[in-house]
């Protein structure tokens, strides 16, 4: 892959990939979109076995991608509108891609079908993401939606690696490298970001995701970022923005 050059007078720049599922929406995208087929529960299921660590997203993934097969573009089009965003996602994603001191590269690094994820991206978020997703509902997609997609993601490992493609293809400044997610789908991109040097931040992450952080060694602890909200307290992607911001004007003495 080649490596972006850093011209002299360039704004600092930063990585931030972001899970959805959770994350960016209270919902399970996966089974609100197969709910008329009468097969959320199934879905669901299958989401919770891997999110709490106990399977491979490999492992269901041959199963989601077939209850998907009903899904039409009407379907996905609807809902992509539609889906529901935590407090502070839109603000948030605003403050970063539109800053005047800052080049912020944003993507989407998620579990979630690829079809749905460029929608969104699309329709809610300008198209200014990079889209990271399982290869499902991609047939749907035009031709020049799918300009966007950088990986397909199979494995919970492959967050990784789209930090790694993000920060060959743009240089950022080393340590402004940040993963954000919620469950143990998103814990190699979490511990990856921090082992760069950058911040992993757990959103209101769930009981395996919290143990499998606080089992890091100290130095690689020390970068990441727990934000948790009380029982019946809806979670505000604000928190996320002010890591962020905190984060780069303590290492650059820059606003965003």
């Amino acid at each position: 892959m080649v490596r972006a050059v850093r011209l002299t007078g360039e704004k600092p720049r930063i990585v931030v990939t972001t899970d959805v599922n959770g994350t960016t929406t209270p919902h399970n995208t996966f089974a609100e979109l197969v709910r008329a087929d009468g097969l959320y529960d199934e879905m669901a299921a299958l989401m919770k076995g891997y999110t709490s660590g106990q399977r491979r997203f490999s492992e269901v993934l041959p199963r989601m991608k077939l209850l998907a097969g009903g899904v039409d573009r009407e379907r996905l089009e609807s809902y992509a509108v539609t889906m529901p965003l935590f407090p502070g996602v839109a603000k948030t994603f605003d403050e970063l891609t539109q800053s005047e001191n800052l080049d912020a590269k944003m993507g989407f690094s998620t579990t979630g079908f690829a079809g749905l994820m460029v929608l969104v991206n699309k329709m809610r978020h300008r198209s200014l993401l990079s889209v990271a997703a399982s290869p499902v509902l991609v047939e749907i997609l035009h031709e020049e939606e799918k300009s966007c997609l950088i990986r397909s993601i199979t494995d919970e490992e492959e967050k990784s690696r789209v930090i790694d493609d993000l920060v060959d293809l743009h240089s950022p400044n080393s340590d402004l490298v940040f993963h954000i997610g919620d469950t143990m789908g998103d814990f190699p991109g979490i511990r990856h970001a921090a082992e760069l040097g950058g911040i992993g931040i757990g959103f209101n992450p769930n009981e395996a995701l919290r143990t499998s952080i606080a089992g890091l060694s100290k130095d690689i602890r020390s970068r990441v970022c727990e934000i948790s909200f009380p029982p019946g307290e809806q979670p505000d992607y604000v928190k996320v923005g002010d890591v962020i911001r905190e984060t780069v004007w303590q290492r650059l003495r820059v606003h965003l």
